[in-house]
């Protein structure tokens, strides 16, 4: 692995790949089951009868995979010290079963706060082909030099 990303080698408005996911309708099915057993995320016969006609992911679970991707891509590559906060999360499309995900990261903030760390803000997004299906602001605590 390449040398660790401090705050001050951030850059602000620099764009980070996340990679790609597809996700299946199994995948769907047992996160929510666990985390958010709704029928439309669950049953594929009371989805097909409901307002989005067939089982989609739950808002948690497309959360999760954004956070899947961006662990690798960002956040094992900076000198990332924890997560501060999410806002600003908005699920803009349902994620439905074969869908490829795409993320992206965008910084926006370095605020050099403190001689041992930053708060660092960030805009996360995950599209697919229609559009963007997922859109926050994260901010985390990484190392200074």
């Amino acid at each position: 692995m390449s040398e660790l990303l401090y705050a001050e080698d951030l850059v602000v408005r620099s764009e980070w790949d996340l990679g790609s996911c597809v996700v299946t309708e199994a995948e769907i099915i047992e996160f929510a089951r666990q985390w958010d057993p709704q029928g439309f995320h669950v049953d594929p016969d009371i989805a097909a009868a409901g307002y989005f006609g067939g089982i989609i992911a739950s808002g948690i679970h497309t959360m999760a995979m954004f956070q899947r991707l961006a662990v690798p891509a960002v956040f094992d590559r900076w000198a990332t010290i924890a997560g501060r906060g999410m806002r600003d999360v908005r699920l803009l499309r349902p994620v439905r079963p074969g869908t490829t995900l795409t993320g992206t990261m965008i910084v926006d903030v370095v605020d050099l706060h403190r001689p041992d760390r930053a708060r660092v803000e960030m805009t996360g997004r995950l599209v697919e082909a229609g559009g963007t299906v997922l859109e926050m602001t994260m901010e985390i605590s990484a190392r200074r030099r």
